[in-house]
């Protein structure tokens, strides 16, 4: 009955990943299969001694430092207004959960028309008598792609509504008949019962953190393999450019390995610190 998945997932996931891993360990350059030279981890050796490669890994963690906790916080934060009966609260739904099913290239157009001297952004400032700022220039270029990128996290408010959705109403309940207020009531009772679900988005964030590509490729350039200005020279960048610009195929495949082995390290440590701060309604000592 798994035979299907099976199949799937030995063809389309384990086997790439094998020989992904053994190519990034020979000399591979993408027109010499018939000629294949081991050569060990010099590959890997060169990853950890090039100066972009190691400036593009940097800069990716600075990124992922700030967009994970502001993207849980605003999702979750969206989530509770928006779990509040009022009029028209559907529309509000789906006013905020439209940005996260707009495409990717439409919405960084969007941006980039947002983002110019004459955009939004610095049309209000020079409103209020400011002068206007280069949002794409080296001084904020990192913040306009956080701002860009935050701009989607709308996306997490669907999982996040129903997280909420699933907290039984007797808690809140006799939490007020104790005098609990509003504030102890999400403190005590829709924090740790919405853990499960922090836990879920923080993951799932850390990872498309690190795995960063479109946004700060198409924000600052026209093409996919054009080079984007040096403070959002992420790490994914510098692995397709080695790919797929100056074909260096063994190179570029040891860079994604280590980006593997930096999810799994990552994802391995909020895994492992998780039973110090995610509560699961079934964990009962019998």
């Amino acid at each position: 009955m798994i035979s299907p998945w099976l199949i799937v997932f030995l063809g389309t996931f384990l086997f790439p990943l094998f020989y992904g891993l053994y190519l990034s360990m020979t000399n591979y350059y993408g027109f010499n299969m018939e000629h294949l030279k081991f050569v060990g981890f010099h590959n890997y050796h060169e990853a950890f001694t090039n100066s972009d490669a190691m400036y593009a890994l940097g800069r990716t963690l600075f990124y992922s430092l700030f967009n994970v906790p502001l993207a849980t916080i605003i999702g979750l934060g969206l989530a509770m207004l928006l779990n509040y009966k009022v009029r028209g609260v559907a529309v509000y739904r789906t006013i905020f959960y439209i940005p996260s099913i707009v495409p990717i290239i439409s919405s960084i157009l969007m941006w980039r028309l947002i983002y110019t001297n004459d955009g939004v952004f610095n049309s209000i400032l020079e409103f209020f008598g400011l002068s206007g700022i280069n949002w794409l220039g080296y001084g904020y270029a990192t913040l306009s792609l956080l701002i860009m990128v935050l701009w989607g996290a709308g996306g997490g408010v669907l999982i996040n509504l129903a997280g909420l959705k699933g907290i039984p109403s007797d808690l809140y309940e006799a939490a007020s008949i104790d005098g609990a207020s509003a504030f102890q009531r999400m403190l005590r009772i829709t924090l740790p019962m919405m853990t499960p679900v922090i836990f879920f988005n923080v993951i799932m964030t850390i990872i498309s953190s690190l795995q960063t590509y479109l946004q700060p490729i198409l924000l600052n350039g026209s093409e996919l393999l054009s080079r984007p200005i040096r403070p959002n020279y992420l790490y994914v960048v510098h692995a397709f450019q080695s790919i797929f610009s100056t074909q260096r195929y063994a190179y570029g495949m040891s860079l994604l390995v280590i980006l593997f082995v930096a999810i799994f390290i990552l994802s391995l440590i909020v895994f492992t610190t998780s039973k110090y701060w995610v509560y699961y309604e079934t964990d009962q000592e019998r």
